[in-house]
């Protein structure tokens, strides 16, 4: 079986610095209903918060972020969606969303098949459960610059 191909992401060559799971349908930042925004991003900030370390500082320098959503329809709307999640974990995980110089958004069957050759313990908790997640990741930067 020849090698799976290199896509140069973070996650293919490294683990995240921070990763959590939030169970749920996100919403969008275009929502129409704020008060369902609002909601939506205190409970990306309660999981951010219960995953953070206690003692440690938020990060500090660039940041990259990675949103994968598992479930059964896909979003239209995915772009819409970094806004109040990069909102919502500001202040746990990093001073000021500035700090996020990549940031990708995926959606992914939670029906599909996958190769694994390792999970996280939140991925695993929040595939364990059957409903529709966030698979949130953040990473230090390494500095190099990408022209596209």
């Amino acid at each position: 079986m020849p090698p799976p191909p290199a896509r140069d992401r973070p996650d293919d060559v490294r683990r995240p610095d921070f990763e959590f799971c939030v169970v749920g349908r996100p919403v969008s930042a275009q929502a129409l209903r704020r008060a369902s925004l609002q909601a939506w991003k205190a409970k990306v900030s309660a999981a951010a918060t219960a995953a953070w370390p206690a003692s440690q500082q938020p990060f500090g320098g660039d940041l990259e972020l990675r949103v994968t959503h598992y479930s059964e329809r896909r979003i239209a709307d995915r772009d819409n969606l970094l806004k109040p999640i990069q909102d919502a974990i500001q202040g746990i995980a990093y001073s000021n969303d500035r700090q996020v110089k990549d940031a990708t958004s995926n959606w992914r069957n939670i029906n599909g098949r996958f190769v694994v050759r390792s999970m996280s313990l939140p991925l695993a908790v929040a595939f364990s459960g059957g409903d529709e997640f966030l698979h949130i990741r953040l990473w230090r930067s390494r500095g190099q610059e990408d022209l596209g």
